[in-house]
């Protein structure tokens, strides 16, 4: 998602951030709403590009690599937790 005159691009989506990290974009932050994670990554034009990649079933990638990475998320998840 982003804000019109922003230049990060934040989701909630484990998978779609997986995805995005995967294509070479960096998180920048993990930010707590509550119960909520938010994944924050910069260039959102790139970002939004990945992430419409990833939903419609176009993106390309090892099926390895986006699993490992989704445990490394859910790891970063699980050991910041207040």
């Amino acid at each position: 998602m982003k804000i019109d005159g922003e230049t990060e691009y934040k989701t909630k989506d484990l998978g779609e951030s997986s995805a995005i990290v995967i294509s070479g974009q960096k998180i920048i932050d993990i930010r707590r709403d509550g119960k909520v994670c938010w994944f924050i990554f910069d260039d959102a034009e790139k970002c939004e590009e990945i992430s419409r990649e990833y939903f419609f079933g176009n993106l390309q990638g090892s099926l390895r690599n986006y699993n490992e990475t989704m445990g490394i998320l859910k790891n970063r998840i699980f050991s910041n937790v207040r």
